[in-house]
């Protein structure tokens, strides 16, 4: 994801209350070259300095067999809303949408439970 500077946010507390806050995320991976995706809610906890993602894909859901093989992304998405130029003080600008999101990556790893 393009993030200016201006709008780069860095600090892990505010992303992890940002992902808890809005924690129904979409789950993107690669399966057999294509991109796929789940929309699911996760739980989003802090062990060592180290930020996890837990949630549940459905056993018939394909996109849990390439879990341990390549890196996942998780899109966690907040408000948006649209600008107008109208609401600058320059006139020369352009129209924008703004929003905010946490894009969290990293490779997701199956957990069997035996019930």
């Amino acid at each position: 994801m393009y993030i200016p500077n201006a709008f780069r946010e860095d600090d892990i507390e505010k992303l992890v209350a940002f992902m808890r806050a809005n924690s129904f995320a979409t789950l993107v991976s690669i399966l057999n070259d294509v991109p796929v995706a789940s929309h699911i809610p996760l739980v989003v906890t802090v062990q060592n300095n180290v930020v996890k993602l837990s949630g549940h894909l459905a056993k018939p859901n394909p996109q849990w067999q390439v879990f341990g093989v390549g890196e996942a992304l998780a899109v966690f998405t907040g408000p948006h809303a649209y600008i107008s130029p109208s609401l600058y003080e320059k006139q020369e600008n352009v129209p924008t949408w703004n929003y905010i999101a946490v894009h969290a990556s990293g490779v997701p790893q199956v957990i069997y439970y035996p019930w």
